[in-house]
């Protein structure tokens, strides 16, 4: 046991020890937004806004600095300063914590489940192909221009890379995949099981929040990403994504409740909601529009109707401030795209800035003919994909394939528009009405809309599918107000349940019980492929995969997978330099 009990305790420690410092950071953004830290949610929305504000500060620091031990350390005094500042509050959130038993006993099993899984050796073939080498970049040197004339893939500005690297330290060099999606799996969960089990407390609807509803039944998709045995193991920003989309719509039902509601509860609900899109939006270009359409909407709730002129002003400066949030994260992030680029926003072309690094503007319509035609139909001839609606029969097949993350949840989807169709039909002749409007669906609808017509991968839009199931199952319980809640609560359960029933039958299909002990003191590591060396016409010399596979892994840097005998330093002898094209690319293969 003690050759288990060594790494998941490790992988256990650090979660806290990270959490503690992320939350440490947003003692800030709470001050600043007029909030104490007096409970445990408000604990949670710290270690978020103090990720979002660790995210801010990294991609202006990396723009001069590597992401590495300095960094963290810069981080983690201050976060530890403002801990101590708030050991009186902690105190009584721990001692509250403590006696809520029946959550400490599902959230302890909850984390065995977790640190066992963080043993895996990571599997994700982007995790090989990309994430991995981004992340041995940032921690290695400050932003590298050009760096996608090295290995296209890697001009991704994904600023989760940042985070990746600040938790590359100690024990968890070159092994921070073990722990960085893990940290943030639990920190969502345990909002996630809080809200289920104050749900199934309430005998009434006073008083419950749609977010519980919400988050509890988000909760089996959650658990779906530790069926697999690198399920957790890795830099996946689609992982990511997932949970900031579906803390985007927790906070948006929250400030929707609390429109209305006294003190600052309204402000500090839009302004959380404004820095967690600002953060969502660097992360990765899939979430844009989800998270814009959620800060609009907001935001036109918020100021309309308009009020007493006092009222309006005080609207019209939170929302500046909201503006002003959003662009400290939007500002160094396109800064970071032409640094790697040369344009704001790779892999589309719009605002190319003529730099010696540019990667050629030929080469971005490849990508995004290639990226239109491989989410539509992999494999295919891309003129005939592009050209014609063939694809969609193979298309519908294989979303059809993926019952956990689109038929299960399109299906509740169609079942809960049913029963809210008829329970609004039923009130309005009634003359009544119910809380939530069916406009909290203009970021699902509007995300599907964009998702179809441009990169139709499934895996973009899972979380906008669950998001969907669980705002339509929100709306059909809240429509149908002449049923007690108990027995509204029950179909909830009863759902949430069916959907962690198809979770646990897939770990048995699988047979991916209980980790065992792995050979690098207790992780499973990832073997190197084989390396060959490839040496382009100006001298630089980059190393390759020598397997049929294109994936780095933690090969050496330089490492591209397609080199290219045009590459070049920008400046001889200095990698930190970046680089360049000398000449039209030519070379073995391209992945533009």
């Amino acid at each position: 046991m003690l050759d288990l009990a060594i790494p998941m305790g490790a992988a256990l420690l650090s979660w806290l020890l990270f959490f503690l410092l992320f939350s440490g950071l947003g003692v800030v953004i709470l001050h600043l937004l007029g909030r104490r830290l007096e409970s445990g949610t408000l604990l949670l929305d710290a270690f978020w806004l103090g990720w979002c504000l660790a995210l801010a500060l990294l991609q202006v620091w990396h723009l001069a600095f590597p992401v590495n031990d300095i960094a963290l350390a810069i981080l983690a005094v201050p976060s530890a300063l403002l801990l101590l500042s708030q050991r009186r509050a902690l105190g009584q959130i721990f001692l509250r914590l403590k006696a809520n038993r029946s959550f400490l006993l599902a959230y302890g099993l909850l984390a065995l489940w977790m640190s066992n899984r963080s043993l895996g050796m990571p599997v994700a073939y982007d995790t090989g192909f990309r994430d991995l080498q981004a992340v041995m970049w940032i921690d290695a040197y400050p932003i590298i221009p050009g760096l996608g004339n090295l290995f296209a893939s890697l001009a991704y500005n994904q600023s989760a890379y940042l985070y990746d690297a600040l938790l590359d330290t100690s024990i968890w060099s070159g092994r921070a995949h073990h722990i960085a999606t893990g940290l943030l799996l639990m920190a969502y969960l345990a909002y996630a099981l809080h809200a289920a089990l104050k749900m199934i407390r309430h005998r009434s609807g006073a008083g419950l929040r749609w977010s519980w509803i919400f988050a509890t039944f988000t909760i089996p998709y959650v658990m779906y990403y530790t069926v697999g045995w690198g399920g957790i193991t890795h830099f996946l920003t689609d992982t990511v994504v997932d949970l900031l989309g579906f803390l985007t719509m927790i906070y948006l039902l929250d400030f929707l409740q609390d429109r209305a509601a006294p003190g600052n509860l309204r402000e500090y609900g839009f302004l959380r909601l404004a820095i967690l899109i600002g953060a969502g939006m660097t992360v990765k270009q899939t979430y844009i529009v989800f998270g814009l359409t959620s800060g609009f909407l907001a935001a036109g709730l918020w100021l309309w109707p308009a009020g007493p002129d006092r009222d309006r002003m005080r609207k019209g400066l939170m929302t500046l401030f909201a503006v002003v949030w959003a662009l400290a994260f939007i500002l160094p992030w396109l800064l970071r795209g032409v640094a790697t680029s040369g344009y704001p926003a790779y892999p589309h072309g719009i605002g190319r800035i003529e730099v010696d690094w540019a990667i050629p503007s030929e080469h971005i319509e490849i990508r995004q003919r290639n990226l239109a035609a491989n989410t539509r139909l992999r494999g295919a001839k891309k003129d005939e994909v592009l050209s014609s609606w063939n694809w969609l029969t193979p298309w519908f097949e294989r979303l059809s394939q993926n019952v956990m993350t689109t038929v299960l949840p399109l299906a509740v989807t169609a079942g809960s528009l049913g029963f809210y169709c008829a329970g609004a039909w039923r009130n309005q002749r009634k003359g009544r009405r119910h809380a939530l409007g069916a406009i909290v669906l203009l970021p699902v609808i509007l995300s599907l809309t964009i998702w179809f017509f441009s990169y139709p991968n499934d895996k973009y839009i899972r979380y906008v599918l669950w998001t969907c199931a669980a705002l339509t199952l929100i709306l059909a319980l809240c429509s149908w107000n002449q049923a007690p809640w108990p027995t509204r609560i029950l179909i909830l359960i009863a759902a949430t349940t069916l959907a962690m029933g198809l979770v646990l039958y897939s770990i048995v299909r699988h047979e991916t019980w209980p980790l065992s002990a792995g050979q690098d003191q207790g992780f499973y590591a990832r073997p190197m492929p084989p390396i060959r060396e490839f040496e382009t016409d100006s001298g630089l010399k980059v190393n390759v995969p020598g397997s049929s596979v294109a994936q780095c892994w933690q090969i050496p840097l330089p490492c591209t997978p397609y080199p290219v005998a045009s590459l070049a330093l920008r400046v001889s002898g200095d990698i930190a330099s970046g680089f360049r094209l000398e000449s039209e690319a030519r070379g073995e293969r391209s992945d533009a």
